[in-house]
């Protein structure tokens, strides 16, 4: 049966199974015909409502091809057909196996009982077609939310008619959350919660409801503010018998905070804390400051009310400052007396030892060793007793389990629709809080990756996102982006009302530095200067200097870790632990590390460790654990840009004596990585060293080597002019310090560059020359030397020696091999390939080809497995599949598009050659549907296709 939900939503299935109709026009002709099933439509009245501003002949082709998409995507061979369509009209068969979500809201019958009405309503998952702007959904839309608002009013009447209260806070609550202003919803709210004896939550959704009506320049009824002064002075309280049969909340729970702003998302987090108090005695909420510690722990006790027979007790401990008085505080909050003859702590575990309550510990962190001795105490004598702790580091007691509140989730990326991005907590409270301040403010298509941009600048801290928001009233969202690079300026509008260090970001995080030891704050500092996370070694080697010895960097970067200032994340892919400074803690860091004179010195160290390991990874890379070393310089880019960012940078308040090192240093780290870079950054590191080649023109080693790297990058994306340009410069250089190493590479591009010209006669005499001189040195110059031999074999293929070619090909292979580099193995096998099928040999072609593919497959270069699909498109061309080829070519295109970059040059020849002798075979047409198909593909189906096509 077909499935098909348009309520918040656009989700179409086949028993159980996804019904995938892709384009948007297809999509609204569809729900436009299901909603009015039955009815037929004529052509040309569809045609001109979907598409009002096109000429009738193309929109009546519009029509035709989205008529076309729907039947493709529907299920063939149904028991009745689901369109009935002839040549002047077309209609949903009314009388098809189907269910759709909003005929279920509409047949309700007015006399439906309560399950009746939950049963179809719990099926509305928000307005119908979200994102759909057409005329038609607009007037389809504002009827059916009429429905709906009718039939969950008659809900709510229906379940305050048998007093079952907390049936209405669910969906009174559920009501309000789809972004809607309903009164009906609040004052069922109110009277549920009056008949729970809940006044201070009675007066809080009166409040709400008077906020939410405001932002629509409303006030509200008469009804409303009758009903809140019968509640309030007790006129009007609903009776309570059936609450006592389905909980027993306790009047003590209301000793929660309540507070002023509705609460967005993390329900899954609050179902994790219930679950955790529900098997441990001692859950502790740590997280760094802003994050929502607090706001998590009061939703939670409100679930958790019903669950302890005396009651949740909230103890705020932010204000008090002796650590001495807090068993007078939670003897205060829980209405324990002192006796004059025994000591406040003795009297509160006698007071409790019987009481099986939750204890709530807010704001621990300046108290810590207090909070976990009274807490320690308190758990021994007191058997039924749990503790919650909200706090930026652990106790640190037996039994304690502590749990990292994550920051909000974020939008990672630009492809999300306008309801998944609400969808993300982070922008969720951003939309909300900016509500609050600029009524008329709305999530839309124009201002969505501003929103998302600004959430992931501020890394989902609650605290930050809602300070962001409030600055919405005064300076645009553009500028609010551009001034988060000075955040702890700007976001310091914080509510009057707010605890002194929640007032603006930077008291937020100044609170928990000031509760550091000076290691602490030296290390924490220091950890500004790594960018997207560090590992401990680096911190060791980068950290420790003056008063931070190293062998006391563990133990500092752990209690860091426990003061939530820095994150763990265990990684196995590149080694080991990773740590990292959420990014508005790292700018709080760096400020300090700016003032603490140490940033120079810091920066140096960070750029020398750097530079090490890209050397390090140089020689690595001609070894078995080639792939281990890329995964660990992928790891490290962001470390890497910031190193290279440092090394030429042009401040004049920094010390100066140290800038030709850095200069060089930075030269000899980004040439170390050439082989690293080409994967996946070439344009951007091309552009790196042409802006760290003209800070100086002296020639020294890492110039040299800096150059090579640029005229390879150049060679890379075929750009032959620049390419032999700097690799020019480079020989001269190599030649001059004696660089052997730089000296042969440089020659052997060279080589490459005249090969890709046409300039045979000069190629022969560079190449020769790169490859005696790689020869003598050692075995990193077996690459250069495989070079060299394969591009003496481009020269002979060229030529069309075939057999020559092939020798040199095979050596080239064999050397590749020997030095453990299979980065560019692939395309040197890829050349014997072409041989073969240059000697019609499409079996020993077909090997060739998939040995290359798996090659580049094992090392994951996205190119050199779309250079292999070219391969064996042009060797199923070659064997008279011409379909099949241009079905290839048409996936190789798309890849390509994907991937911004181009071929290498011996490939993209091929892929010409192929071009050319595809379009001699088929007709414009074929080849176009072909080709259509091919694009449609993903590059797993596309490399399983030419798997299957080039079969011998």
């Amino acid at each position: 049966m077909l499935e098909v939900r348009l309520l918040g939503a656009f989700d179409v299935k086949s028993n159980g199974k996804a019904v995938a109709i892709t384009s948007r026009p297809a999509q609204s002709l569809f729900a436009y015909l299901i909603l009015s099933a039955g009815t037929p439509h004529r052509r040309e009245k569809l045609a001109g409502m979907l598409w009002p501003d096109s000429l009738e002949e193309t929109a009546r082709d519009n029509l035709r091809h989205a008529l076309w998409r729907v039947r493709k995507a529907l299920p063939s061979k149904p028991a009745a057909e689901y369109l009935l369509a002839d040549d002047l009209s077309i209609a949903f068969n009314a009388s098809a196996e189907y269910w759709l979500d909003s005929t279920e809201l509409e047949k309700l019958s007015e006399n439906a009982s309560a399950e009746e009405l939950i049963d179809v309503l719990s099926e509305y998952q928000g307005e119908l077609l979200p994102g759909f702007y057409d005329e038609w959904v607009v007037l389809e839309r504002e009827h059916l939310n009429s429905v709906f608002e009718h039939k969950v009013a008659r809900l709510l009447a229906v379940l305050q008619g048998e007093n079952r209260w907390l049936d209405i806070l669910d969906w009174g609550e559920r009501w309000i959350k789809l972004g809607q202003k309903p009164e009906p919803a609040y004052r069922a709210l109110m009277t549920a919660h009056a008949a729970k004896g809940d006044m201070s939550k009675v007066a809080a959704t009166y409040e709400r409801c008077v906020k939410s009506l405001r932002e629509f320049g409303m006030e509200p009824s008469e009804q409303t503010r009758e009903l809140y002064h019968n509640l309030k002075t007790g006129k009007d309280v609903p009776k309570t018998e059936s609450i006592s049969t389905k909980t027993s909340p306790k009047a003590d729970s209301t000793h929660i905070p309540v507070p002023l702003t509705s609460f967005i998302g993390r329900e899954k987090e609050i179902d994790e804390i219930v679950r955790l108090i529900g098997k441990n005695r001692l859950l502790t909420l740590t997280g760094s400051g802003g994050v929502g510690k607090t706001r998590l722990a009061i939703e939670s006790s409100n679930k958790l009310a019903g669950k302890f027979k005396d009651g949740v007790w909230w103890v705020d401990l932010v204000g008090l400052n002796d650590p001495l008085l807090m068993p007078q505080v939670i003897a205060k909050v829980v209405g324990v007396r002192e006796v004059s003859s025994e000591p406040i702590m003795e009297t509160l575990k006698n007071a409790l030892k019987s009481k099986g309550l939750l204890l709530v510990l807010d704001n621990c962190e300046h108290l810590i060793e207090a909070a976990a001795k009274y807490a320690e105490h308190l758990l021994a004598a007191c058997p039924k007793l749990k503790i919650l702790a909200t706090s930026r580091e652990r106790l640190g007691i037996f039994n304690e389990t502590a749990w990292h509140v994550p920051s909000l989730p974020l939008p990672a990326g630009n492809s999300f629709s306008l309801k998944e991005l609400k969808a993300f907590a982070s922008v969720g409270l951003f939309v909300e809080r900016t509500k609050n301040m600029s009524p008329d403010f709305a999530l839309t298509n124009e201002n969505a990756l501003l929103v998302s941009q600004i959430c992931l600048r501020l890394d989902g801290i609650p605290l930050a996102i809602e300070l962001a928001a409030a600055r919405v009233k005064v300076i645009s969202l553009e500028e609010i982006l551009l001034r988060l690079d000075d955040r702890f300026s700007l976001l310091t509008a914080g509510s009057r009302t707010a605890l002194p260090h929640q007032q603006t970001l930077r008291a937020t995080i100044d609170w928990s530095y000031g509760l550091l030891t000076e290691p602490e704050r030296t290390l924490f500092r220091r950890l500004a200067v790594f960018a997207g996370g560090f590992k401990l070694e680096a911190v060791e080697s980068v950290c420790s200097f003056g008063d931070v010895k190293r062998a006391d960097v563990l133990d500092l970067l752990a209690r860091l870790v426990d003061k939530s200032l820095a994150i763990v994340h265990n990684t196995s892919s590149n080694g080991g632990t990773r740590y990292r400074l959420l990014e508005t803690i790292r700018e709080y860091a760096r400020e300090k590390l700016e003032l603490s004179g140490e940033a120079d010195i810091t920066c140096d160290r960070h750029l020398e460790f750097f530079m090490r390991l890209a050397e390090e990874a140089e020689l690595h890379h001609f070894s078995s654990e080639q792939l281990v070393w890329f995964d660990r310089v992928q790891a490290e880019i962001d470390n890497m840009r910031a190193a290279l960012d440092w090394s030429i940078a042009d401040d004049q308040s920094r010390d100066s004596k140290n800038k030709a090192w850095r200069q060089e240093t930075g030269l000899l780290a980004i040439g170390a990585l050439v082989w690293f870079w080409h994967r996946s950054y070439a344009r951007e590191t091309s552009e790196r060293l042409k802006q760290m080649l003209a800070i100086t023109d002296k020639p020294t080693l890492g110039r040299a080597r800096a150059l090579y790297s640029l005229g390879f990058l150049y060679w890379t994306v075929n750009n032959f002019s620049e390419a032999r340009l700097a690799l020019e410069e480079a020989l001269t250089i190599s030649r001059k310090l004696e660089d052997g190493l730089t000296l042969a590479r440089s020659l052997g591009y060279l080589g490459a560059v005249a090969v890709a010209e046409g300039g045979y006669a000069s190629t022969q005499s560079l190449l020769e020359e790169s490859l005696s001189i790689a020869r003598q040195c050692g075995p990193a110059g077996r690459k250069a030397a495989s070079w060299a031999l394969a591009f003496l074999g481009d020269v002979h293929f060229t030529q069309g020696d075939y057999p020559g070619s092939k020798k040199l090909y095979e050596e080239a292979v064999a050397l590749t091999k020997e030095a453990h580099e299979k980065n560019m193995l692939g395309l040197m096998i890829r050349r014997l390939g072409y041989v073969a099928l240059k000697q019609l040999d499409y079996t020993r072609a077909t090997e060739y080809f998939r040995e290359s593919l798996k090659t580049n497959q094992e090392v994951g270069h996205s190119m050199g497995i779309c250079a292999s699909l070219t391969a064996f498109a042009n060797l199923v061309l070659a064997q008279g599949k011409a379909s099949q080829a241009a079905q290839l070519y048409g996936a190789v295109e798309n890849y390509l598009n994907n991937l911004s970059s181009p071929l290498f040059y011996s490939d993209e020849i091929e892929y010409q050659h192929g071009m050319l002798n595809l379009r001699k075979q088929l007709v414009d047409a074929a080849l176009e549907k072909a080709w259509a198909k091919g694009a449609g593909m993903t590059i797993e189906q596309a490399v399983e296709f030419a798997l299957k096509e080039a079969r011998v």
